[in-house]
Order: structure tokens, then C-alpha cells, then sequence
């Protein structure tokens, strides 16, 4: 008689195999624990058959229990819908059965995204904040640029001892930086900002 076995722990099914001989009953062989005679239901693109019992677990005796699907991503990249980070199959979940609540298989779009009711939710207040702080980086990562340029200006200029055209490049990087402080005053800030152009 075949017989389909399924894993001890986890009730899923792992192969065909053949009753042990009954010496004290030819016609009815003996199948042995975590075995069961009833075939398994096919397994679908994202769920596999499991042996289980009413409360969850793979019986010994298969008498005990019944085949289901059960949902499978151990092969699905996850995700924590805390913050959209990967999730690592192990002990919180193992990739089969019904996902938890604190994962999905659903990437998150952005980080301006939040996990509500069940899906990535845009959060427009949060998305400015990110948008306005990218912004406010870059502004003073020019500006820095910028203080560079004109420090050895400053000392020339302290001393009356710049040149017309260094006069006219410290006037010029002056107003450079002056455009940039007032980046985050413009109409489209933070969304569109027209950045001032460096003076060469």
C-alpha cells in the first residue's frame, strides 16, 4: 500500500513510500508514524500540503489529522511592516503557515511609506520632512564647499591685498552663499528648489 509521509514537525509532505507488511494481517499493512494513506492535495504556486491535526501540529498517528495547504514563503523575500526592513526566516517565522502581522512580501516603496490596514500607506507629512532634510544636506554640503573658496579670499580682503579680478571672485562667492542660505525660503521648497549656479 502507498503511503504519503510528512515532516515531524512541521506536517509537511516530503514523499511516497510503502506500508510495512502486517505479518498478523496481509490486508491491512501498517503504516508507520508521521505516514498517512490519503494522498496529499496538489501544491499551488505559493502553498504546499501539510499534515496536520486540530490544534496545528503533525499527529504520529495519522488517524489524527488531515491534509491542508498552508501558505509557503520560504522562498518570498519579507519584510517588518515596523519599518520595511528584510526579515531572516527563523525563529519569530519560519516561512510556512499564514504570515504574522508584523511582516509582508510587500516592499516598501519608500521610506515616507507606513504599514497601515494592512498596506504601504504614503505619509505625506513624513515625505516633506525627508524631502526638506535632503535638501538642508545638500545646501550645506555646497555651503561648506563654498567656505572653503572663500576663507583665503577673507584674509586677502582683511589685509587690502586682493587682486581686482580676487575682489570680484569674493563678491561673487558671497552672493553664492547667500543664495544658497535662502534655499529653504523659495516658493517650492521642498520639493523644487532652483539652486543657485556656482560662479566659476
Amino acid at each position: 500500500m502507498e503511503i504519503f509521509n510528512y515532516h515531524p514537525l512541521t506536517g509537511e509532505f516530503l514523499g511516497n513510500g510503502v506500508a510495512d507488511e502486517n505479518p498478523l494481517d496481509v490486508e491491512n499493512p501498517i503504516v508507520p508514524g508521521f505516514a498517512t494513506p490519503t494522498p496529499p492535495p496538489a501544491r499551488t504556486a505559493r502553498a504546499i500540503p501539510v499534515y496536520r491535526n486540530a490544534a496545528g501540529h503533525a499527529p504520529q498517528n495519522w488517524s489524527e489529522g488531515s491534509w491542508t495547504l498552508a501558505p509557503d514563503y520560504r522562498a518570498e523575500p519579507l519584510f517588518r511592516t515596523a519599518d520595511g526592513s528584510p526579515f531572516a526566516l527563523g525563529l519569530e517565522y519560519t516561512g510556512l503557515g499564514d504570515l504574522p502581522a508584523f511582516l509582508t512580501d510587500e516592499p516598501r516603496p519608500s521610506p515616507a511609506h507606513k504599514w497601515v490596514n494592512e498596506e504601504w500607506t504614503l505619509d505625506a507629512e513624513l515625505e516633506t520632512e525627508q524631502a526638506a532634510a535632503t535638501v538642508r544636506a545638500r545646501r550645506d554640503e555646497l555651503l561648506t564647499a563654498a567656505d572653503k573658496l572663500i576663507a583665503p579670499l577673507m584674509d586677502g580682503f582683511v589685509l587690502g591685498e586682493l587682486t581686482p579680478e580676487e575682489d570680484a571672485k569674493l563678491k561673487a562667492m558671497s552672493q553664492y552663499r547667500k543664495a544658497l542660505r535662502a534655499v529653504t525660503g523659495q516658493t517650492g521648497f521642498p520639493r523644487t528648489i532652483d539652486w543657485p549656479a556656482k560662479p566659476a
